[in-house]
C-alpha cells in the first residue's frame, strides 16, 4: 500500500515538472506550444445588450422672416405750368426809332440814363452778354455809349470816339486825353445795340469817388457787311 502512494506520488511529482518544462519550452520559440485540454465548461459570453441611445434631434431655429423693406416711390416733382417766353424789352420807342440820328441805313444816339438800365437788366438775351461785362469795366475806367441801329443788318460795328477831360466851371475842353478805336457784334436788321466805349484812363480821385469830368465825344459810328473780326479785345484806346 505504501508502495503504490510513492509511486502515485512520484508520479505526481513528475507530471508536475514536466508541465513545468512544457511550460517552459512553449516560451521558446523553436518549441511546438502543447496545446491544453481544459475539463472546465465553458461559459456563453454573456452579451449585453448596450443600450442605444436614441439620436438627439436638435430643433432647428426657426428663421425669422426676412422684414422686406418697404420701398418709398419718390413722388415725381410735378412740373407745372411752363410759363410764357418772355417777350423781347423795347427800351426805347415802340416804332423805329424816331429820336435817333440818321445817316443812309445807318442810325445812332447817346443813350439816356434809363435807356441804358433798362438795356443792361434785358438779361435774357444773350446778345447783352457784352453790355452786361462791359458795364462792370466802367467802375474802374472812363467810358462812353452809345446806341446803334440798321435797317439792313450788319455783321459787326465800329467806332470811333475822343476822350477829353472837360472843366465842369465852364464846360469847355480842359485836355484831350487820347483816342479809342471799338468793335462790336453784328446786329440783324433793326435790331438795337447799345455799346460801351471803355478807355484806359482811371477816373477815380483819392477818395474812390467818380470823377464826372472825362467825357467821350468826336463819335463817329460804322456799320461793317464784312468778315467779322476776332471780338477777344473790343476796345484799342491809345493815349496822348
Amino acid at each position: 500500500m505504501e508502495q503504490r502512494l510513492k509511486k502515485l506520488l512520484a508520479g505526481f511529482l513528475i507530471s508536475i515538472l514536466t508541465l513545468s518544462i512544457t511550460s517552459a519550452v512553449a516560451a521558446s520559440p523553436s518549441a511546438k506550444p502543447t496545446p491544453k485540454v481544459s475539463t472546465k465548461e465553458t461559459k456563453k459570453p454573456v452579451v449585453k445588450k448596450k443600450a442605444t441611445k436614441k439620436p438627439v434631434v436638435k430643433k432647428k431655429a426657426k428663421k425669422k422672416p426676412a422684414v422686406k423693406k418697404k420701398v418709398v416711390k419718390k413722388k415725381k416733382k410735378s412740373k407745372g405750368k411752363k410759363l410764357p417766353r418772355l417777350q423781347p424789352v423795347n427800351c426805347f420807342k415802340k416804332s423805329w426809332p424816331s429820336e435817333f440820328t440818321q445817316n443812309g441805313e445807318v442810325f445812332a444816339k447817346i443813350p439816356i440814363r434809363d435807356e441804358l438800365k433798362c438795356e443792361a437788366s434785358d438779361n435774357y438775351k444773350p446778345a447783352k452778354a457784352f453790355l452786361r461785362a462791359d458795364l462792370k469795366k466802367c467802375d474802374e475806367f472812363a467810358c462812353g455809349n452809345v446806341t446803334v441801329a440798321s435797317e439792313a443788318g450788319c455783321t459787326w460795328w465800329e467806332v470811333n470816339s475822343t476822350f477829353e477831360r472837360i472843366d465842369l466851371t465852364t464846360g469847355k475842353i480842359d485836355a484831350t486825353l487820347g483816342s479809342l478805336r471799338t468793335i462790336s457784334r453784328g446786329t440783324k436788321t433793326k435790331e438795337i445795340q447799345t455799346i460801351m466805349l471803355i478807355s484806359q484812363i482811371k477816373h477815380k480821385d483819392a477818395d474812390g469817388k467818380i470823377l464826372k469830368n472825362i467825357k467821350a465825344s468826336g463819335i463817329e459810328v460804322s456799320c461793317h457787311h464784312d468778315a467779322v473780326p476776332d471780338l477777344t479785345i473790343r476796345n484799342f484806346f491809345t493815349a496822348n
